[in-house]
């Protein structure tokens, strides 16, 4: 996997990439490999990171944060869903290549604001 410019050795002074590696990927739960987390900023007491899952594909930007264990990565649910629709959710296949081009097709041929085509009226 070619790294990002971003993606620089002495950003990741911390060794996080080692460190991180085999987290769930948030959206199939498949382990995250070492050499797809790159280290976008270290601060210290807290770091960005981006996952990339081999599995599933998918791209996740994620805030390490510090702590007496060591480093930990802030992919905690989403506080805002309450637990059945969290459950019903996480059930849920991930997106397909033809789900993105259905959508694009559809907005493509949209022609009403955001209100309205998110059910709020006009």
């Amino acid at each position: 996997m070619g790294r990002e410019s971003v993606d620089w050795t002495p950003m990741d002074h911390r060794g996080l990439r080692k460190r991180l590696a085999g987290a769930d990927c948030t959206s199939c739960g498949a382990a995250i490999v070492g050499d797809a987390i790159v280290v976008l900023a270290d601060r210290g007491d807290v770091a960005f990171v981006q996952l990339t899952c081999q599995d599933c594909g998918s791209r996740t930007l994620s805030l390490v944060v510090g702590g007496a264990a060591g480093p930990r990565l802030d992919t905690a649910g989403h506080p805002e869903l309450d637990p059945a629709t969290e459950a019903r959710l996480a059930s849920s296949p991930a997106l397909a290549e033809a789900d993105v081009a259905d959508m694009h097709r559809f907005l493509d041929g949209w022609q009403g604001d955001l209100r309205t085509l998110l059910g709020g009226g006009a």
